[in-house]
């Protein structure tokens, strides 16, 4: 039996949030099977992110009006009344159609009762919605901020203690607008300037990156992926944030790269530019499907010097034969800067998890410094938006290798950025920069 729309958003819904299935991944899957309009696709879109990013004030919303401890209601019953309230609140629908086909789903999937209970519960927040008792900007303002622009208290609140009210305001409304689609050309096989001309030939619109000549930002011809500009490796998709760490990194032709955590192999890629294929990467990813991943990129974008090499970042004596002139560890983390792209993790997200990744992090960088020639260059990035996943993981660092200091790296980056670093390091912020949220640290070991 065919799916109506709201049947496939709640079904992408509940499995994403049952098993941490990523949404980027799933719907677009999902919506290619579902057969489809334009139209729909597009409310099926709105309704599954829409649902996921707000899902801490959805709840919050149903606890107001609901006899039933959230706790105590089946996932699935949970996950069709969020998605109906956020209809109603948030969405130009109806309020009768969000309600009598939530209702239908429920006659359809659940025992009698099930209806009844969401019907109550939906009509009671359609009367009542003028009435909620929204916090108090001035009196409550980090809960202001969580459930107007949809983050968990406690990231506000740290956020509200590193930037101040009005940057944490403007950083967690940015993490709601739609991201951009950037793409990095491939200097090895074309230019910015033809790859443009190709790209609007196929129907898409084609502006230059923020930042970089390299970067090329695209909207709306469909399936990128599918271009043959794509599969020929003219091409990588990548935002301008995660470009930036090549050019920290530096890499001369001739030179020895080690790149850990690699996969999927963007930054391997990029680097091999810039050594014009003359030298040598060894690109380590822990995960062997990530190393699959890695090995067809590398093909595909031709970096005919990087070889992919499965092996653990904290043990890599086996690996390494000598030290190598630079190496790259853009690190595992909790990916809070790339919230955007991803509107479903910030509820998966807890400060506990950031603490072991600091740990993980700062572990990786002791591993891997021995292979560090003498004057050679450690580059840390994350893309995330902590202090325990950022300068803290730098400064416990630099407490254990007192032979490594930071090297500014302002001289690397774009002139329009360079202001913006603070002690030789840089953290971008989506509302400030106009980019994914990414820390980057230069490290040099010492003659």
């Amino acid at each position: 039996m065919t799916k109506t729309p709201r049947e496939i958003a709640l079904e992408v819904i509940h499995r994403v949030i049952k098993t941490d299935a990523y949404a980027n991944i799933l719907l677009p899957k999902r919506l290619v099977q579902s057969g489809l309009d334009k139209r729909d696709k597009a409310f099926v879109t709105e309704l599954t992110y829409g649902t996921l990013r707000a899902r801490g004030t959805l709840d919050w919303i149903i606890r107001q009006f609901s006899k039933q401890e959230l706790d105590k209601i089946p996932d699935l019953v949970l996950d069709l009344i969020r998605m109906s309230v956020y209809q109603i609140m948030y969405m130009d629908v109806p309020e009768h159609a969000a309600v009598n086909e939530s209702v239908d789903i429920a006659k359809r999937y659940f025992h009698p009762g099930i209806p009844r209970f969401v019907n109550g519960l939906l009509r009671a927040i359609v009367r009542q919605r003028d009435t909620l008792p929204w916090p108090d900007k001035k009196k409550d303002t980090a809960k202001y901020i969580a459930l107007k622009y949809f983050h968990p208290l406690w990231l506000v609140k740290m956020w509200i203690e590193k930037f101040g009210v009005d940057e944490t305001e403007a950083l967690c409304g940015a993490d709601n607008r739609p991201p951009r689609l950037t793409i990095r050309v491939n200097t090895l096989k074309t230019t910015p300037k033809k790859l443009a001309e190709a790209l609007k030939k196929a129907g898409w619109e084609v502006k230059p990156g923020r930042y970089l000549k390299e970067a090329l930002v695209v909207h709306g011809g469909g399936d990128i992926a599918a271009l043959p500009q794509f599969k020929k490796g003219y091409f990588y998709v990548q935002d301008e944030s995660s470009m930036m760490i090549g050019h920290v990194v530096d890499p001369q032709p001739g030179e020895t790269v080690l790149d850990v955590a690699a996969a999927p192999g963007g930054k391997t890629t990029q680097m091999a530019e810039f050594m014009h294929n003359k030298g040598q990467i060894l690109s380590v990813d822990i995960n062997p499907n990530r190393v699959n991943l890695l090995k067809q990129n590398i093909q595909r974008m031709g970096a005919a010097i990087a070889n992919a090499i499965k092996a653990d970042a904290t043990k890599l004596k086996p690996v390494m034969k000598k030290p190598v002139d630079r190496i790259l560890v853009d690190a595992p983390c909790s990916g809070l800067g790339v919230l955007a792209r991803r509107p479903d993790a910030r509820w998966t997200k807890t400060p506990e998890q950031i603490d072991e990744l600091s740990k993980l992090q700062t572990k990786m960088l002791i591993s891997i410094a021995d292979f560090v020639k003498p004057g050679g260059v450690l580059v840390y990035s994350v893309c995330t938006i902590t202090e325990q996943e950022t300068t803290l993981v730098v400064e416990r660092f630099l407490r254990i290798r007192e032979d490594f200091y930071v090297d500014d790296l302002a001289p690397y980056l774009p002139e329009l950025l360079r202001a913006d670093t603070q002690d030789g390091m840089i953290q971008f912020l989506p509302s400030k920069h106009g980019i994914d949220g990414l820390f980057i640290a230069r490290l040099r070991r010492m003659e």
